[in-house]
């Protein structure tokens, strides 16, 4: 069976940062409960795996943090220089970069998302398990 990919756009809130993506016609979507995650944006985060070279973006517009994760291995995280917002990180773990799913213009695309990283992380007012999360 044939891939079909899908072109998207998306932007920084502020719009100094703007991007096109190609995804898989069904984008591989996280819901990330970790505690680097949380204490990078406050809570969970949704985040789309992307394939080698599927973002065109300026880099250049990007300010960069490094640090160490759970795993003991390098992760970079990418955000608009001017207005702060997270946009893309980078794990070397697994050697995959990651695009923060809420940037998207049209998030239609976005049908499922699997929970990882919350036993030990997630808020306590949540239920979670593999097929849903409660509030």
């Amino acid at each position: 069976m044939e891939k079909k990919f899908v072109n998207k756009t998306g932007g920084c809130i502020c719009g100094a940062v703007k991007f096109n993506v190609t995804l898989d016609e069904l984008p591989r979507v996280f819901s990330c409960h970790c505690i680097d995650c949380r204490k990078k944006i406050g809570g969970i985060m949704s985040i789309i795996e992307l394939r080698k070279d599927a973002i065109d973006i300026n880099k250049s517009l990007l300010s960069t943090f490094e640090h160490i994760g759970g795993s003991g291995n390098k992760i970079t995280k990418y955000f608009c220089g001017k207005c702060a917002a997270p946009v893309l990180t980078y794990v070397e773990r697994w050697n995959k970069f990651y695009l923060y799913a809420g940037l998207l213009d049209d998030i239609s695309i976005l049908k499922k998302s699997k929970n990882i990283y919350y036993e030990e992380s997630h808020f306590p007012f949540m239920e979670i398990s593999e097929k849903n999360l409660k509030t």
